[in-house]
């Protein structure tokens, strides 16, 4: 992008000059024969860096830059001031009031012109330090509220299934002959329960953290017509006990697609699991997979609860969950859709979702061969 100079001088000789000079080594350059002409130049115009005589009526040199510095918006833009070489007081002068540097009559061009780059230079450099001061607050931020929310969850959440295992443990030590084999079974399966859920809720939040941080992917060539179909193998208890009708289209000819199987199994569990989890009794799931040139779609399709248009946008967002009845009692943290989109990142694929409240969703993952 082209840097734009704005000269400032009262005496038009000076004037043309500089600005020729600067226009043929590719600066875009505005001139300005007095002060408040530059001032409404600067604020009309993108400038980034400022040459500025010191002598001139009316709105000296100083007056201007003293003016400019007042605006945040030129805080950061350099001023190199333009002095007769005898003017050793109007050159400090010149930096106390926020100049960068100084350049004499009469004027030397490869002078003038190596002062102008050093400082663009500089500009541009600082402007990048405080891009990537910016990016890295606004990832220790994320980091932070992560953290806390983590926290909060593990809080929260951790709290009953605790309690459940500490009340159990309680029938379970309080135990004798008058009680029934009935009492020991809802103990323990209270037990499960309870040590599941914490177990599951403490796997999902070390692996968010485990990502946010960066994790190591091990490619290796997986059939993707087999691979798909272990992974919903593991939930044929839970489709049979909610009667749902299962679906599963794979691909005329089997292919082998490099994947980290172990990561892109835990997107096919978190999707059926999820699909599984929002669908209605006796409705139907289906799983299909597509080619489209070099790329894979793994569609897994719901007739489920649906999402909110006005949820769409924060769905794979880290604890988030949509906030209406019938979703929130399905159990969920609002971490599994963030590990899924993690994951298919790391593997430079997509995942995005179509969905309409009531009818249902299709989750389609985007794979690179």
């Amino acid at each position: 992008m082209t840097d734009t100079i704005l000269v400032v001088d009262d005496t038009p000789v000076n004037l043309r000059v500089l600005t020729e000079m600067l226009k043929r080594h590719e600066f875009e350059v505005f001139s300005a024969p007095d002060g408040p002409t530059a001032l409404d130049i600067a604020y009309a115009e993108g400038i980034d860096l400022i040459l500025l005589d010191i002598k001139m009526p009316g709105m000296d040199g100083y007056m201007v830059c003293e003016r400019l510095k007042s605006d945040e918006r030129f805080s950061d833009i350099p001023v190199i001031f333009i002095s007769a070489l005898t003017d050793i007081d109007d050159i400090v002068k010149g930096f106390d009031t926020g100049g960068v540097d100084y350049i004499t009559k009469p004027f030397k061009f490869r002078e003038v012109l190596v002062r102008v780059e050093t400082h663009l230079t500089l500009r541009h450099q600082r402007q990048q330090i405080e891009e990537i001061r910016e990016r890295d607050r606004q990832y220790f931020e994320s980091i932070n509220a992560l953290r806390e929310q983590f926290i909060q969850t593990a809080t929260h959440d951790l709290k009953n299934p605790l309690a459940s295992i500490v009340g159990y443990t309680g029938v379970l030590e309080s135990y004798n002959e008058s009680a029934n084999d009935d009492t020991i079974k809802s103990a323990i399966e209270g037990l499960r329960y309870g040590s599941d859920k914490m177990r599951i809720l403490v796997t999902d939040m070390l692996d968010l953290l485990q990502m946010e941080s960066g994790f190591q992917l091990y490619y290796k060539p997986i059939e993707i017509n087999e691979f798909v179909r272990q992974c919903f193998l593991e939930f044929a208890i839970a489709i049979k006990d909610k009667k749902l009708e299962f679906v599963f289209a794979p691909l005329d000819a089997d292919l082998q697609i490099n994947i980290d199987d172990k990561w892109i199994g835990r997107v096919m569990s978190n999707l059926i699991s999820n699909a599984i989890k929002y669908t209605p009794e006796q409705e139907k799931i289906e799983v299909v997979i597509e080619r489209q040139n070099d790329i894979i779609l793994l569609h897994i399709i719901d007739s489920g609860l649906g999402i909110p248009t006005e949820d769409i946008d924060q769905i794979f967002d880290a604890f988030y969950r949509v906030r209406r009845k019938s979703h929130m009692q399905a159990e969920g943290r609002g971490l599994g859709l963030s590990i899924v989109r993690s994951i298919v990142e790391q593997h430079n694929g997509e995942i995005y979702v179509e969905s309409e409240l009531g009818k249902g969703s299709r989750f389609t993952v985007a794979l690179p061969l």
